[in-house]
């Protein structure tokens, strides 16, 4: 579906003022390269900072140029901006709660702990009544391991006491959150990473431990292996952490903007062309 949405993608050639416009949409989006290098930016992501990003991207990397203009304007991250913010505490425990099994099993696990902790309808879990409850109680409604119960809990624990409320992940920086939320269980750092993406919105994520992401910097960047690992012909080699990261130098402070268009990269990744 996002291979055949992309082909319905019409690119024009850049102009003085607009790198792409959206030429289908009834709606087009159009990003400015006039506007200012970057002023402070708010810490979520806006419309705005978006066509900012994507701007400062194409000015600043010439691989990211072609991306840009192959996937077409950031209709998706805007999407997904105006999803608004999911429930912070719920969409953790839910992370949490999906580790390590498949999505059909999660799903009964999670709508029963919502029947039992939260409100099933508005899909809100809340802290004080998963602190509350019993492990076994919730063992036996839900079917979470004990391990991942105590990990919930804990986390439940932490929003009780102020360690994470409105106010933190409003305020904080990325740097600040990801420094608290290394502490909570369970949490690593694919899943914050995605986390300050998809719930908080935020500027700096980058999912250096994503199979896509690393898939899709191979291909844009032409990373390749050691000598050593070429010797081997291991085929499934991905790029280090380092090697990934010195290109994404290049993205200043857009990094989630830039990992959401590499997953779409990842997801077409036949169809994507890049100019040697």
């Amino acid at each position: 579906e996002a291979e055949s949405a992309s082909k319905q993608r019409k690119v024009e050639s850049p102009t003085k003022n607009y790198v792409f416009q959206q030429i289908q949409s009834s709606t087009p989006v159009a990003i400015n390269l006039e506007m200012p290098s970057f002023p402070d930016l708010p810490k979520v992501m806006t419309r705005q900072s978006v066509q900012l990003g994507v701007g400062y991207l194409i000015e600043n990397d010439d691989r990211f140029r072609h991306v840009v203009q192959l996937i077409g304007p950031p209709t998706a991250i805007l999407e997904l901006l105006g999803k608004g913010r999911p429930d912070p505490f719920t969409t953790l425990v839910q992370t949490v709660c999906h580790q390590q099994l498949s999505v059909k099993v999660c799903q009964g696990m999670f709508q029963r702990l919502l029947g039992l902790c939260g409100d099933r309808d508005n899909k809100i879990l809340h802290p004080q009544s998963v602190v509350a409850e019993s492990p076994d109680k919730i063992r036996e409604v839900a079917k979470l391991s004990y391990r991942k119960i105590q990990y919930i809990q804990k986390i439940a624990a932490r929003f009780l006491d102020g360690t994470f409320n409105s106010e933190v992940f409003e305020e904080a920086s990325d740097q600040e959150l990801r420094e608290r939320m290394t502490q909570l269980p369970g949490i690593g750092e694919w899943t914050l990473e995605m986390f300050l993406i998809f719930q908080l919105h935020r500027h700096g994520g980058i999912p250096f431990g994503d199979v896509a992401i690393q898939s899709a910097m191979k291909l844009i960047y032409n990373i390749v292996p050691p000598a050593d690992v070429t010797a081997k012909n291991e085929v499934s080699w991905m790029p280090s952490r380092a090697q990934m990261e010195a290109f994404a130098l290049r993205w200043g402070p857009f990094g989630s903007i830039a990992s959401l268009y590499l997953l779409r990269v990842a997801d077409n990744v036949n169809a994507i062309f890049l100019p040697d």
